[in-house]
């Protein structure tokens, strides 16, 4: 365990008359590389105490059946997986997170994950100076501490691209999960019970399941087959949109169904680290997945256009008149009803998957801003579209993403309609590159697929 990744909220001491350690898990639904897990299993057998896991289940904005489906599906078998080691889990709805209380108050102290959102800081905050007993966090979902890093926003990518590979060797080691000592049940809730609760939730049942399926042991399958069948390629073939390179991992690191840590360790048992193809895939997960983390921890604005540099933003308005070619409402571009074929197939892509190529993901955005009269009004539709449909929507990454397509993270580029100085992409680069027409074809399967599906 690494001191790094703990920080104590409160003021307020250890409770060594209370029933059990408490840990509330947020992402860190695995029992592989979970350090809060490890934490709370340490405490608990240092005080001779029983382990209650607790999730404590709530519609968000957006929710949807795609999003609590997949949250389900893994919910059920980290359960399971905390039931073997003999850990309690305990899953309530609530409305809001004082009621959390109600049971962390009986504990002899409290464990939280640390997630890099405002309202995550917000919730761990309220409640650990509402707490009686003691209030600690672990950094459970990236391979580095966050402040380790930097303690301030970074700008770019090349900034903390050496500091992360060489502090590599020191974060990046082989887990080992205590047991667990006192095994006491204390709660139970059946499988149904469980699936009751989920069938409680005021989500958008219209955005319906897409095709895979949640939990520990698929993300290691995903990992498997990634490291087995798509690696050796990755650097040439990760972005092209025709094929299928990609690890098909972010959905499972955003609900915590995975380890970025176990990720690079199984890769670099296989691998060398100078490896190209391991290079170029670490660069997406290590690079740019921390440093979104860093951004929407050091910028309050990273769900919206406040937080662009100002030379985007000058630009930008410069341009806000410029006359459009097309212009499309939100429901043509929910729909996916543009005169783009590229543009409607990944959309399409969202729609139905949950997921898009991450090169489409930035063509999606960069029409967007072109085809909307106002770019601020781009920028709020996005996240509209990327939270509601993508199975990994409000995270870190997403919001990095879109900020990236409006000039955040990159430089000014030679001026152009609409884009002003912001990077262009364009149809004719997407066929210059990549076989376009196996894409448009990977997606009307795609649709048929699940047209079929939805008819039985």
């Amino acid at each position: 365990m690494y001191k790094e990744r703990i920080k104590k909220l409160n003021s307020k001491e250890v409770n060594l008359s209370g029933k059990y350690v408490f840990y509330w898990v947020q992402t860190g639904l695995r029992i592989d590389y979970n350090y809060s897990l490890e934490f709370a299993i340490n405490q608990a057998n240092k005080l001779k105490k029983p382990l209650v896991v607790f999730f404590g289940l709530k519609e968000f904005k957006f929710s949807n059946l795609r999003q609590y489906q997949f949250l389900k599906e893994g919910i059920l078998e980290y359960k399971k997986n905390l039931e073997k080691i003999g850990s309690n889990f305990l899953i309530k709805r609530i409305k809001n997170f004082d009621e959390i209380l109600d049971f962390a108050n009986d504990a002899c102290l409290i464990i939280s994950d640390f997630g890099y959102l405002k309202k995550q800081r917000f919730w761990r905050y309220y409640l650990s100076s509402k707490a009686n007993v003691s209030f600690f966090e672990v950094e459970n979902d990236t391979v580095f501490p966050l402040k380790i890093i930097s303690s301030k926003k970074i700008s770019f990518a090349f900034q903390i691209r050496k500091k992360i590979f060489n502090a590599l060797p020191y974060f990046v080691r082989i887990f080992n999960l205590p047991e667990i000592k006192n095994k006491e049940k204390i709660f139970f809730q059946s499988k149904k019970e469980i699936e009751e609760l989920f069938d409680q939730l005021k989500i958008d049942k219209k955005v319906y399941p897409s095709f895979f399926i949640g939990g520990e042991l698929e993300a290691e399958k995903k990992l498997k087959e990634f490291i087995e069948s798509k690696l050796s390629y990755y650097k040439n073939y990760r972005g092209n949109p025709s094929k299928n390179f990609q690890s098909d991992l972010s959905a499972y690191l955003h609900f915590g169904f995975i380890s970025p840590v176990k990720i690079i360790n199984q890769i670099l048992k296989k691998y060398p680290i100078r490896d190209e193809n391991v290079i170029s895939f670490f660069n997406e997960l290590l690079i740019w997945r921390e440093l979104a983390r860093n951004f929407v921890y050091f910028e309050e604005n990273y769900d919206n256009w406040k937080n662009l540099p100002q030379w985007s933003i000058n630009t930008l308005d410069y341009h806000q008149k410029d006359k459009r070619e097309y212009v499309y409402s939100l429901e043509d571009l929910e729909n996916a009803k543009t005169h783009d074929k590229y543009w409607n197939a990944c959309q399409k892509e969202m729609l139905i998957a949950g997921k898009m190529h991450n090169y489409m993901r930035m063509y999606w955005a960069k029409k967007v801003i072109e085809w909307t009269k106002d770019w601020r009004q781009a920028y709020d539709w996005l996240v509209y579209l990327n939270d509601k449909y993508e199975l990994d929507g409000r995270d870190p990454n997403g919001y990095a993403g879109i900020a990236w397509s409006f000039g955040q993270f990159d430089h000014p580029w030679n001026e152009r309609k609409i884009f002003g100085k912001v990077r262009y992409m364009n149809d004719k680069g997407l066929e210059r590159k990549f076989e376009m027409k196996d894409y448009l074809k990977k997606i009307e399967n795609l649709e048929k697929n699940s047209k079929n599906k939805l008819e039985r």
